[in-house]
């Protein structure tokens, strides 16, 4: 078990370990989530970091035409 301390501006060190693992460096952000009553520590990726960690969609956009005829059907809605 790791403990830090908390200074009077609020703020705490994360261990070393802490931050290898994170792989967290000075000015990265990091994300605090509250799972089932436990708050959990994540590195916030950027987007460069995320660029390319979706899978392309497969489906075809619709065309405007295809919204226009949509939406006279009532089966799309403009709002």
């Amino acid at each position: 078990m790791l403990t830090s301390t908390l200074t009077v501006k609020g703020q705490v060190t994360l261990p070393v370990n802490i931050r290898r693992e994170l792989n967290v460096k000075p000015s990265d952000k990091i994300i605090f989530n509250k799972i089932g009553g436990k708050f959990v520590i994540e590195k916030l990726l950027s987007i460069d970091q995320l660029y390319g960690s979706l899978k392309s969609s497969k489906v075809k956009p619709l065309s405007f035409k295809k919204m226009n005829d949509l939406i006279k059907k009532g089966l799309f809605s403009d709002r």
